[in-house]
């Protein structure tokens, strides 16, 4: 699970539903990107990037 992730959207959106609704997208494609069962495109990236104002390192998934 990527704790960063997760963590930086309730900062910035309070819930990964809100989240999910403001990036027009499921909230299930959300849980599977943050908890590594899904990875993002380049393109996605960047648009995630920008609205959580973070930067890659973020959604980089966590090493055990």
């Amino acid at each position: 699970m990527n704790k960063k992730l997760k963590a930086k959207i309730i900062e910035e959106f309070g819930s990964q539903a809100d989240f999910a609704q403001a990036m027009k997208i499921d909230e299930t494609v959300v849980s599977r990107i943050i908890n590594g069962r899904r990875v993002l495109n380049a393109e996605d990236e960047k648009k995630w990037c920008r609205v959580l104002g973070c930067d890659r390192k973020v959604l980089q998934p966590e090493r055990d």
